[in-house]
């Protein structure tokens, strides 16, 4: 009797959740991983690394892990412009 019973509640449980509207999802739409942010040349977002090649080519990103969580875009090292030398 008591099997039934709480066969019956999770079953009433379940068809409410499935009811639930789940909002999407949104990116900011002027920072993304595959851009990264203006003035950066490393930057993170704790599951993919990129960085900027020379003038005028693409970014390049190593591939996210299967289970990573991505958290908000992070610059590692910021541009250094190409007028002046870099300080060692």
């Amino acid at each position: 009797m008591i099997a039934l019973l709480a066969a019956a509640l999770i079953a009433a449980g379940a068809s409410f959740a499935a009811d639930l509207e789940i909002p999407p999802r949104t990116a900011p739409q002027d920072v993304s991983v595959q851009k990264g942010p203006p003035n950066c040349s490393r930057w993170t977002d704790e599951c993919v690394n990129c960085s900027r090649g020379g003038d005028g080519e693409p970014p390049v990103c190593s591939n996210i892990g299967f289970a990573c969580q991505p958290q908000a875009v992070r610059c590692l090292s910021p541009a250094i412009p190409h007028s002046e030398p870099q300080k060692k």
